[in-house]
């Protein structure tokens, strides 16, 4: 082989790899920019130190894990060989159930050693795709996050249960997201349906919908409103609940995983179908999978091994972090050592995920003016049985809700004639329950378990 052919493969081996690395690599998430931040910079020393060159990543985030499934969705319905974008990044477990299904992802190149100490299932749930199309980056478990400041100031009461939201002397204290726009809140939403049943998981979504100040939408604003002391309580992700705790101070904000049920699901990642970079978007998720991927989620920050800059503070999916680092973590919790009672259906919450957020939007969002009315009438009134299966009813029955996703999920014009229709029906029932004269007004009105 001459001297020129030998000059021209070096050449063109060092564009290819001055390629890979240059990037920049494209990521949707809708994690916060401290998660960016450190796995980005944590990502581009790994690749250093193994393929001779930093790496840069160009974050992308419309705003809120719905939203950002919704851009991913739409843009390969108009492109579906490729959008130009590398990796999804966190946004819960339905994300990447919806993408698979519809061969968005490729996991081809992602070695399989990379999932070696990993359980592929626990507690019922996936912590990897068995067809290795996406992978959980961590684990994602939600409670209520609580300010103590303000309720000793309010003299509120301290809760232990979703179902101690709906209480009256709540109203006003509580703090939710839209669920239209934030997968997370669709998340918490849908667990409290699938642990409680449908119908009773309603009244008890509706109760504490007469109880929230507002409807966020990002769960991330939710758990700031707790904090500042404008809400005392607040459906909150681990993750937002540990970051404003460390901030507060956890004699002021306490982040609890109530008794009644905890859910546990893989926050995912996944390669995109046609990635621009596609080596190197499976080299990222390789990372995030190591040992010292994973060690940024569970190590304070500047610590050993752990994050530069910003505390994390998320559950890793690989056991042996947990027993690796015992003691160096403000992390208290081990969920391969839990056994939780409640498994979350993930797939029967993508399944039906349009009905539920547009049934919430409808009903709970968009008529909360008229929804709180309602319920501070129902209260003044003693809080009759009879009147909060009714101010907790909804127009669908469970059955029907795999039925309405199906057939509106292609057609929007379908899905906003019933959203019309379904508001006119809840806009009635309120304003019925509203105008009910008051026979009787106790004094500490209780309200029976929804």
């Amino acid at each position: 082989m001459n001297l020129r052919l030998l000059f021209g493969l070096g050449l063109a081996i060092a564009v290819v790899t001055r390629s890979l690395a240059a990037g920049p690599l494209r990521v949707i998430t809708p994690h916060p920019e401290e998660v960016r931040i450190e796995f980005e910079e944590g990502f581009s020393r790994w690749h250093q130190q193994r393929f001779g060159e930093p790496v840069q990543i160009d974050w992308r985030d419309p705003g809120g894990s719905g939203e950002a499934q919704r851009f991913v969705e739409n843009e390969f319905k108009a492109h579906p060989e490729g959008i130009g974008v590398d990796l999804f990044f966190g946004g819960g477990p339905e994300p990447f159930l919806a993408f698979s299904s519809r061969r968005w992802l490729d996991g081809s190149g992602i070695p399989l050693q990379s999932t070696d100490g990993i359980p592929q299932r626990m507690a019922g749930a996936d912590l990897y795709d068995p067809e290795r199309a996406w992978f959980g980056a961590c684990l994602a478990t939600f409670g209520i996050l609580q300010n103590r400041r303000v309720e000793a100031m309010a003299h509120l009461p301290r809760v232990d249960r979703w179902e101690d939201l709906a209480r009256p002397e709540l109203q006003g204290w509580v703090g939710a997201g839209d669920p239209r726009y934030s997968g997370t809140m669709n998340n918490m939403y849908e667990a409290v349906l699938q642990a409680y049943g449908w119908e009773r998981g309603w009244r008890m979504l509706t109760a504490i919908a007469g109880n929230t100040r507002q409807f966020n939408r990002t769960s991330s604003q939710t758990a700031k409103d707790c904090a500042l002391g404008q809400v005392a309580y607040a459906f909150c992700i681990d993750y937002y609940g540990f970051i404003q705790r460390d901030a507060a101070g956890s004699d002021g904000l306490e982040f609890v995983l109530p008794s009644d049920f905890t859910a546990l699901s893989a926050d995912g990642i996944a390669v995109l179908k046609g990635a621009p970079h596609r080596e190197l978007a499976s080299r990222f998720v390789t990372y995030v999978l190591s040992p010292e991927g994973q060690a940024l989620w569970y190590l304070p920050a500047g610590s050993d091994g752990g994050p530069k800059h910003h505390a994390i503070e998320r559950l890793p999916v690989r056991p042996e972090v947990y027993d690796r680092y015992q003691g160096r973590s403000r992390i208290q919790v081990n969920p391969f050592k839990l056994n939780p009672s409640f498994r979350y259906d993930a797939k029967l919450a993508r399944n039906r995920r349009d009905a539920v957020r547009t049934l919430f939007g409808s009903l709970l969002v968009d008529l909360h003016p008229e929804l709180r009315s309602s319920w501070k009438a129902i209260l003044a009134r003693g809080a009759r049985p009879e009147e909060l299966a009714e101010f907790g009813s909804v127009p669908l029955r469970e059955s029907e809700a795999l039925e309405f996703a199906k057939k509106t999920g292609a057609d929007p014009r379908a899905r906003q004639r019933m959203k019309m229709d379904w508001q006119e029906w809840a806009r009635t029932k309120y304003r019925r329950l509203a105008a009910v004269p008051a026979t009787a007004v106790p004094t500490s009105p209780s309200i029976p378990t929804p």
